[in-house]
């Protein structure tokens, strides 16, 4: 695009420009019907990424337990730290889509252009800027499009679209037209849902908490309220997997409990995070350092960034829970970039600067899109060594005893051990008549057709079950396959 725009002859640059500049003004209009070109816009940016889909270990991840729901009960069958929503959601695109990460793409991008849609409402209902516009919703759009990440459908942007409802239904109570009971608990019930897609969302109820006691003059019972709200999603969950599986201890030891203190896998760093986000955070802190030049904001508008700015220093807090940190999960930042940049873009009333404003976010967003698509940089932990054992797991239903999901790209899951921090206890005590007998249930009913043993564990099994060793034998060293 940047080439396209310097190798323009004089006469049809000044048109290029010309449609730049109109580009803003063009949703700076209160017209609902504005929404048809964020939508076209939405993919047309992305084409570069849907003719170049990367496939992130994250997006392995959900392939696998995707697949694996099908045969088995998640925390029970297959242990893992996924939340139960993003689960069901990654069975159904298996049955549909297979493997496609541009089923990922093109889904994500439906999802944030929906979220960009409730963002904008919810802006224009709670009366935030002096005008209404659809700008928020074209910043929103244009921001998630600034990496690949950003509009994957991943558990994080799922849950994401919940985050904004709650968000919606707090700014509606801060608002002193609509203080009700239900509007508060329905602030918690959005934000405990959206901690069922995806589990570190659960710090959204104590940051709530604290919102409403800094910004408004709620009484305590609706404190109550809210943080019940939360909890009864949690709550429904833990005696759904109770009823369902009769061990609703799996539910609280992988899901609850391990989502705290898994950070066995290495985190992208707050470097690559900052740069993955680096075009909405270049125009946001140009919007923060432009706020002591919003003079015609009234009280309650100014009450409502101070808001926003909390709330974004907050979901800092989030990432603690987040192990390892992701690209995924800087999702959850882009509605308070967008509320920030949208106040910066107000100000300029000027032909020239709202040109050139339009020209660096379009062209910055192409290009951040296109260097990230194609790699242009990457992490010094983004690339990796395929496994040794790759070639025999490809196709084929196996079991990795130790820490390598690696090999699961191209084959599919056996048993429940998929994650080996919660796996690796369990073979440490098979000495216990019940992992016994869960164990010979599992290996007779998933019938893996190779065992990779990376931690040595085979050795144990062998020598405990023989009736089931005795119908693998060893082609290669740490690799059994089964006898046909």
């Amino acid at each position: 695009m940047l080439l396209l725009f310097i190798s323009l002859p004089t006469n049809e640059l000044f048109t290029f420009v010309n449609y730049l500049e109109f580009v803003l003004s063009f949703f700076k209009i209160n017209d609902p019907f504005r929404l048809v070109p964020i939508f076209l816009l939405a993919f047309l940016f992305k084409i570069p990424a849907f003719l170049h889909p990367i496939q992130f270990a994250e997006t392995t991840h959900w392939f696998v337990i995707g697949k694996a729901m099908h045969s088995g009960t998640l925390y029970v069958d297959i242990w893992d730290r996924i939340a139960p929503f993003s689960a069901v959601v990654y069975q159904v695109i298996d049955w549909l889509f297979g493997r496609s990460i541009l089923a990922l793409y093109i889904l994500g991008t439906l999802l944030t252009f929906l979220q960009a849609a409730i963002f904008n409402n919810m802006l224009m209902r709670a009366k935030v800027y002096e005008n209404n516009s659809y700008l928020p919703a074209l910043i929103y759009v244009l921001f998630t499009s600034s990496h690949p990440a950003l509009f994957t459908l991943s558990p994080a942007l799922m849950g994401l679209t919940l985050v904004l409802l709650g968000l919606g239904n707090m700014l509606r109570h801060v608002e002193f037209r609509a203080k009700k009971d239900i509007q508060i608990i329905m602030i918690g019930l959005y934000f405990g849902m959206s901690s069922l897609f995806y589990f570190p969302y659960i710090v959204f109820i104590p940051i709530s908490v604290m919102l409403l006691l800094i910004f408004t003059s709620t009484i305590g019972r609706r404190y109550f309220l809210l943080v019940f709200g939360g909890v009864f999603p949690l709550i429904t969950s833990f005696f759904y997997y109770w009823i369902k599986s009769d061990r609703p201890g799996y539910f609280l030891s992988n899901f609850v409990v391990f989502n705290n203190f898994n950070v066995t896998e290495q985190s992208i760093g707050w470097l690559w995070g900052t740069l993955s986000l680096g075009i909405p955070l270049i125009f946001a802190f140009a919007g923060l350092a432009s706020f002591g030049k919003q003079r015609r904001l009234t009280n309650y508008q100014s009450r409502i960034v101070q808001l926003f700015i909390v709330f974004g220093i907050s979901v800092i807090s989030m990432l603690l829970l987040e192990a390892p940190i992701s690209y995924y999960s800087l999702s959850v930042f882009i509605p308070v970039l967008v509320f920030i940049t949208v106040h910066f873009v107000f100000i300029f009333k000027r032909s020239f600067y709202l040109t050139l404003l339009s020209i660096l976010i379009l062209v910055g967003t192409f290009i951040s899109l296109w260097a990230f698509t194609f790699r242009w940089f990457t992490p010094s932990n983004g690339k990796s060594e395929p496994s040794k054992y790759a070639a025999v797991a490809k196709g084929k239903t196996i079991m990795v005893l130790g820490q390598d999901k690696s090999l699961y790209k191209n084959a599919s899951l056996a048993g429940p051990f998929y994650d080996w921090t919660l796996s690796s206890s369990f073979f440490n005590e098979l000495d216990y008549y019940d992992n016994l007998v869960f164990l010979q249930d599992q290996l007779k009913r998933s019938k893996p057709d190779v065992i990779i043993d990376l931690e040595n564990k085979w050795p144990q099994i062998e020598k405990r079950l023989p009736l089931i060793a005795g119908s693998y034998f060893e082609s290669q060293k740490n690799v059994w396959k089964r006898k046909n």
